[in-house]
């Protein structure tokens, strides 16, 4: 069977002609090398662009392609560098380095796949598989460098890039070269290994991920997931938990079989089972105080972080939550502003200026509503001066037709990257938040802190899980005892359990103490 992949068309005689020579090719990618990252990475995605579309025989287009995909490698650590480190929505020089490493990283998927389907175009082939095996490994290292770029700037993933890499696959088990080991060296890594990463990345709800926390994930898939298992064969229970759809004819990624989804054309299915056991036991040893791996850090900061990584991983791999409640669509307008501290102030009830010795709350940004559920919206942000967000950031909340203050975390991003619009996601905490203040036990007046308390609701039963009260980042530890002042009242609580670290705030539970 031929393999028909969703390419642009080729011209014989393009406007203007790419450089083809591959020695002058090479000493230009040399040179762009040494240029600032963004400017090299968008000349090198437009030169690549114009080869993609120019035809040109086999030989030198894989010549030229491996040239670009080198260059590329040493590129992309630079561009990542600048933008992941920045706030959202992107703009400026970091929104063009998105874009920039986004491009490049799709044209050298669309180079790959070209030389593919040509090779898998040949009635007779010499040396075996070996030539498809090494551009189909190329195909899915590009595939998953377009996705990785994707989600580190929290963008859409380029279209047709599931189409293909679905079609890639199903190409591969036809040819019986799917469990074929990518190189000699590496025999545990097969080609079916590199596809099997990047639907558990994409099953993983990456745009909720920090970028820190999306190249852990990264490096425990290239790891683990030989434990994921993909069959054409349905599963016993269809709808069973640890078990994933993948849409093969649809250009989106795989999802969770008790989500629902698309039940037309052909699917493959992903079982997660032994990758679940494996993570309940990793997490059950770090629990007991195991060592961390060596990417993580040796630290006891880094353990609670990785730990409620892991957790997050076994949710969306194993035990997904079906959604209870569909997404309602609005246009309500809403008014929000980020951080602990403007949310302490808003949550005073503060109007006009503020007390002598207090800082002005940052003004509130304006947002659209795009769908709602009971437990949180997704937004747009629709201000001329859009807030700078980050994902895990704390906000508040004034929506259009409700009274009162909500508090919430933001969960997701969405970026367009072409016009420095962004959507987000974010889990409603509270809907009467209290700014109190908090102190180390015994502490001095002075040492009295911002904090905010999340009460229970007023009709809470007796399993409501405890109040909760964000404190700025540090500035006390699990298990410790607090001066607790609300309102004119001060008492006393202890703080049980270490429920979020978001940027600039710790999240925790508390029992009050008489």
């Amino acid at each position: 069977m031929p393999l028909t992949l969703r390419l642009p068309p080729l011209s014989e005689r393009p406007p203007q002609p790419p450089e083809l020579r591959s020695s002058r090719v090479a000493a230009w990618l040399t040179e762009m090398l040494t240029r600032e990252p963004g400017f090299a990475a968008r000349a090198m995605g437009d030169a690549l662009a114009a080869t993609n579309r120019t035809s040109v025989g086999h030989s030198r287009r894989l010549d030229l392609t491996e040239q670009y995909w080198k260059s590329a490698a040493l590129l992309w650590p630079r561009l990542e560098r600048q933008f992941t480190r920045a706030s959202h929505p992107l703009q400026g020089d970091d929104l063009d380095a998105a874009k920039a490493a986004l491009t490049l990283a799709n044209e050298l998927s669309i180079a790959y796949k070209r030389l593919l389907t040509r090779e898998a175009s040949r009635r007779f082939t010499f040396g075996g598989p070996r030539r498809i095996v090494a551009l189909v490994r190329r195909a899915f290292q590009a595939t998953s460098r377009v996705l990785a770029n994707s989600y580190l700037s929290y963008a859409p993933v380029p279209s047709n890039t599931w189409y293909d890499a679905h079609d890639i696959y199903v190409y591969t088990r036809e040819r019986k070269i799917h469990r074929h080991p990518v190189t000699l060296d590496q025999p545990e890594v097969t080609l079916e290994r590199l596809y099997v990463q990047s639907l558990l990345l994409a099953l993983a709800n990456p745009y909720g991920f920090l970028p820190s926390q999306l190249r852990m994930v990264l490096n425990y898939l290239q790891e683990y997931a030989h434990l994921a298992k993909l069959t054409p064969v349905p599963p016993v229970h269809r709808m069973a938990k640890a078990v994933a759809i993948v849409p093969i004819g649809h250009d989106f990624p795989p999802f969770s079989a008790n989500k629902g989804g698309s039940g037309e054309g052909s699917k493959l299915f992903l079982l997660t089972f032994d990758l679940a056991f494996q993570l309940q036991e990793q997490i059950r040893e770090l629990d007991s105080g195991g060592p961390l791996p060596r990417d993580v850090g040796n630290t006891e900061e880094a353990r609670g972080p990785y730990v409620a990584l892991l957790r997050r991983l076994l949710r969306q791999w194993a035990i997904p939550p079906a959604r209870q409640f569909n997404r309602l669509p609005s246009r309500a307008r809403v008014v929000m502003c980020a951080g602990l501290p403007g949310v302490w102030q808003y949550s005073r009830g503060l109007q006009g200026a503020p007390p002598q010795g207090q800082a002005a709350p940052p003004p509130m940004t304006q947002c659209q509503v795009v769908n709602h559920t009971t437990g949180g919206y997704a937004l747009r942000q629709i201000d001329a001066a859009p807030a700078s967000l980050r994902v895990g950031d704390l906000i508040a909340l004034r929506v259009e037709g409700r009274t009162g203050l909500q508090v919430a975390m933001v969960r997701w991003f969405r970026n367009t990257l072409n016009d420095a619009m962004l959507e987000f996601g974010c889990e409603l905490l509270s809907e009467r938040p209290e700014a109190a203040a908090a102190a180390p036990e015994h502490g001095p007046e002075s040492s009295l802190l911002p904090v905010l308390v999340l009460p229970e609701e007023a009709d809470a039963d007796a399993g409501a899980p405890p109040p909760q009260l964000a404190a700025p980042a540090g500035a006390f530890a699990l298990e410790q005892a607090v001066s607790l002042r609300r309102g004119t009242a001060t008492g006393f609580a202890v703080l049980t359990k270490l429920v979020e670290q978001g940027p600039g705030f710790d999240l925790y539970e508390f029992v009050p103490v008489s």
